[in-house]
C-alpha cells in the first residue's frame, strides 16, 4: 500500500503539529507492514533538501520540482481549487495523509486521511493568527466532507470535532502523541550540568517549554511566579524555553518588566532536541498553564524525565496527565502560585508526583501510536 504524505511540515523546525507528524511517521516506517510512505514536497528546481527523516524500506521522498511551491499553496488557500495533489506528485497513491488540519483535493480513487489536532481556532479564535483563522475556518468543513477518515490526538478533540461538524465518531480515530522513552528519561547530574552551562540556567529553576504565544498563558505564569514568597523566588528562577510564536508583545513586555524589578527569568530560546531531556531533568518543577491544548506534549515529556508537573484542567490535559499532576484553572493565577509553592516546599508531595508522572508517561509510546496509524490506513482498503 503506497501512502503519500503532504510534506511541508517535515521540512520546518519541529514543534507541535510538525513534531507529531515527523515522529509518528518515523515510528510507523520502522514497523513490519505493507504500508510504504512517500513524503511529497514542492521544491525549487535548484534546491536539494536534506531528508528530515532518514529513508527506510518503508519511507521515501518525492520532490516536486515542476510546480513552484508558493504558487500551489497560494492558489489553494485563496480559491480552494487546484490540480488534485496526487496528480501534482505525478504518482498513484492508494491513500494520502494530511497532517495539518486541511486535506487537499485528490483524484477520486485515492483515499484521504486528515489529522485535525484540535479546534482551538473555533474555541479560542483570539489565540489564532488571522491568516490561519480565515484559511482554516473557510476550508475545514469542505475538507472534512471530502476525506475518508479523520485522525485526532485526544478524546476531547474527537468529541469537539464530532459535535461541531456533525461527524460520526466512527469516522474519527484518536492516535495520541507518544514519548520516545529512549530520549525522555531522567538524566544524570553531569549531563544536566552541561546543559545548564550551555544555556546559562540557574542552579534551581521552574520550567516552561513551548512556543511563546498567548494561548500558552505565559503571562499568567509570569504573574504567578512574581507572587511567590520571596524566599522561593530567591532560590528558584523561572526558565521559559521554546521557539518564537506570534502576538508575543505582551509576553515579552511582562518579562522585561519583571526582570527590571529583579526577578530571575531566563529565556534560552529554541532548545536543541538533544538538550531538551536534560533541560527537563534539571528543573525542580514544570508548569504548563495553557488555556487550551489538543494534546500537550511538554507536560508528558517532563513527567518522563521525573519532574513534578502543574498543568491546567481544561481541554485534553486531564486525559494526558491523569492523576499524576496538580491541575489548576488556567485563569486562576493565585492557584498557580499556591500550587508552585506547595510543591517546592513539600518534598513528599514532589516525590509522589515524580513517581506518578513516570508511571503516567510510560502509558504513551510512539510505537503504539504508529501501530494505530498503520491500522487506520490498512482499514481504508
Amino acid at each position: 500500500m503506497r501512502v503519500g504524505i503532504e510534506g511541508s511540515l517535515f521540512f520546518k523546525r519541529a514543534s507541535g503539529v510538525g513534531y507529531y507528524a515527523k515522529t509518528l511517521v518515523a515510528a510507523a516506517s520502522k514497523l513490519d507492514s505493507d504500508v510504504n510512505f512517500e513524503v511529497v514536497r514542492h521544491v525549487l528546481p535548484w534546491r536539494k533538501p536534506d531528508p528530515p527523516i532518514k529513508p527506510t524500506r518503508h519511507l521515501d521522498y518525492r520532490f516536486v520540482r515542476w510546480f513552484p511551491p508558493a504558487v500551489y499553496y497560494q492558489i489553494f488557500k485563496r480559491l480552494n481549487w487546484f490540480i488534485p495533489y496526487d496528480i501534482v506528485a505525478d504518482r498513484h497513491y492508494d491513500a494520502f495523509l494530511f497532517f495539518n488540519f486541511i486535506a487537499f483535493p485528490l483524484r477520486r480513487r485515492t483515499k484521504s486521511v486528515v489529522v485535525i489536532h484540535d479546534l482551538s481556532f473555533i474555541k479560542f479564535p483570539e489565540f489564532t493568527q488571522k491568516t490561519n483563522l480565515k484559511f482554516t475556518t473557510k476550508l475545514m468543513k469542505r475538507s472534512i466532507s471530502r476525506v475518508d477518515h479523520i485522525i485526532t490526538v485526544s478524546e476531547n478533540s474527537r468529541q469537539e470535532i464530532s459535535d461541531y461538524y456533525a461527524v460520526p465518531s466512527s469516522k474519527i480515530t484518536v492516535i495520541y502523541n507518544g514519548i520516545d522513552h529512549a530520549d525522555f528519561h531522567p538524566r544524570k547530574a553531569a549531563e544536566i550540568d552541561k546543559c545548564r552551562a550551555k544555556y546559562n540556567l540557574p542552579d534551581h529553576y521552574i520550567h516552561f517549554h513551548g512556543n511563546i504565544e498567548p494561548r500558552k498563558n505565559i503571562v499568567g505564569l509570569l504573574e504567578a511566579y512574581a507572587k511567590l514568597p520571596a524566599e522561593l523566588k530567591s532560590e528558584y528562577g523561572l526558565v521559559i524555553s521554546g521557539g518564537k510564536g506570534w502576538n508575543d508583545h505582551a509576553i515579552y513586555s511582562k518579562i522585561s518588566q519583571l526582570k527590571a524589578s529583579g526577578h530571575n527569568i531566563v529565556l534560552p530560546g529554541y532548545i536543541d532536541a538533544e538538550d531538551l531531556p536534560a533541560l527537563y531533568s534539571g528543573a525542580s518543577l514544570f508548569v504548563w498553564p495553557s488555556f487550551y491544548e489538543g494534546f500537550g506534549i511538554p507536560p508528558l515529556e517532563a513527567m518522563a524525565c521525573g519532574i513534578p508537573v502543574i498543568t491546567a484542567d481544561n481541554s485534553s490535559l486531564p486525559e494526558v496527565v491523569g492523576d499524576a499532576a496538580i491541575k489548576i484553572k488556567a485563569q486562576d493565577t493565585p492557584a498557580i502560585t499556591a500550587a508552585m509553592a506547595n510543591i517546592l516546599s513539600d518534598k513528599k508531595l514532589a516525590d509522589d508526583l515524580r513517581q506518578k508522572g513516570l508511571s503516567q508517561a510510560a502509558k504513551f509510546s510512539w510505537q503504539e501510536s504508529a501501530k494505530q496509524l498503520i491500522k487506520v490506513l490498512e482499514d481504508l482498503k
